[in-house]
């Protein structure tokens, strides 16, 4: 091709790139790194959290590395397939058991190990989650009826934020518009799911967001809710979010490894619903913290009443969705299943992290994956524990 043919393409481009750019300052990072995964967080800037000088080590009696390869358990289809062939089909990259405080099993995939530190997307929500409620129990915040405004004069000029209290933002009801991915790729790319996981102004954007329903009235699952909350508590706490975190979490329950969230520039706020990274076996002991009722031996971390009112299903909240063949709800950005709910509970991460509890078997379960296979093995396999093992 001749340069005089070429010339006019290649303006054509830098111009189309140019007007891309002013419509969507992030769309070259959205195009380049399209959907994220477990290790795109190295590419932006970070806020690490140190590992505990007091740290925790379940004990071990493992058993043996392929004893739930035969084990049946129901994929996103609702078909019943061995455990290795949904390790397999789902790119599993961690999968540990925790029974009765002792760890039971756990086995890794693709080059990880137990050091290996992922990112956990959306479980960073329920990190929020347990931050708030102990920014209640220090006074930081007085109570979730606080409106946000209380802590964020800068939304005062826009009246669709008067009433929005940190309750709403807890449950996902602030009445926020928030376009999510999944409705094809140009959809993709100008979607607020994007925008927001790869902006560098974090809370410039969320100041121009919009309502399009009333505080408290509808469900909607959004990440605009715990990001405004995330800037809440370091108005409220007067800290980064993730020194916060480090100080009255992560040490206490003793993190072996450091820890990290994702910030939107140097000294930025920290992208809460889609950047926390840790490794499998310290997520472990979020689930251990929640299974304790927030303590940790003699030493109580976390309120109980928050625990509670984490995970027990409000009847405004029954129904509010129907995730999967379990019809979890969301609460205090937790998961809970409605179908023959048994008290288990979940925190899940886009490409299928996840986070699981069941109180009554005594067992947590934890799954890094890089492609996320659906399904919901986890009461299977939990009860596989509790039959099997004494």
């Amino acid at each position: 091709m001749k340069r005089k043919t070429l010339l006019p393409i290649v303006l054509l481009l830098v111009t189309v790139v140019a007007l891309l750019y002013l419509i969507n300052p992030q769309i070259l990072k959205i195009i380049w790194f399209q959907k994220p995964g477990v290790k795109t967080y190295e590419s932006f800037p970070l806020r690490e959290m140190q590992k505990s000088p007091n740290p925790f080590v379940f004990p071990e009696n493992r058993v043996v590395k392929n004893s739930l390869d035969s084990v049946l358990v129901k994929n996103w289809e609702g078909e019943m397939i061995p455990f290795s062939h949904y390790f397999e089909a789902g790119n599993l990259l961690a999968f540990l058991v925790i029974k009765n405080d002792t760890l039971v099993y756990e086995t890794y995939g693709q080059g990880y190990e137990r050091n290996t530190i992922s990112n956990t997307f959306s479980i960073g929500k329920s990190m929020i989650s347990i931050v708030t409620g102990k920014a209640l129990e220090l006074g930081f915040i007085q109570s979730t009826e606080q409106k946000i405004t209380d802590f964020l004069p800068e939304f005062k000029g826009n009246p669709d934020f008067n009433d929005i209290r940190i309750e709403d933002l807890l449950n996902m009801k602030s009445g926020f518009k928030f376009k999510r991915a999944g409705d094809g790729i140009v959809s993709d790319l100008f979607c607020d799911e994007a925008k927001f996981y790869y902006t560098s102004s974090l809370k410039k954007d969320l100041l121009k967001v919009k309502s399009d329903t009333l505080p408290g009235q509808r469900w909607k699952y959004s990440n605009l809710d715990p990001l405004i909350l995330t800037w809440i508590i370091e108005k409220a706490t007067g800290r980064f979010v993730s020194d916060f975190f480090e100080q009255e979490i992560w040490h206490p329950i003793g993190a072996e490894h450091n820890g990290s969230w994702g910030i939107d520039h140097k000294n930025g706020l920290e992208n809460s619903p889609s950047s926390f990274q840790c490794s499998a076996i310290d997520l472990a002991k979020i689930g251990r913290l929640m299974l304790k009722n927030g303590a940790r031996g003699s030493t109580q971390i976390l309120s109980p009443d928050w625990i509670e009112k984490s995970i027990a299903i409000q009847p405004e909240n029954r129904a509010n969705t129907a995730k999967g063949m379990q019809r979890a709800t969301h609460q205090y950005y937790w998961w809970l299943p409605q179908e023959d709910f048994e008290g288990d509970f979940s925190a899940e991460g886009l490409r299928g992290q996840r986070l699981y509890v069941d109180p009554n078997k005594n067992i947590i379960i934890v799954q890094f994956a890089n492609g996320g296979y659906g399904g919901y093995p986890y009461r299977t396999i939990a009860k596989h524990f509790a039959e099997n093992l004494d």
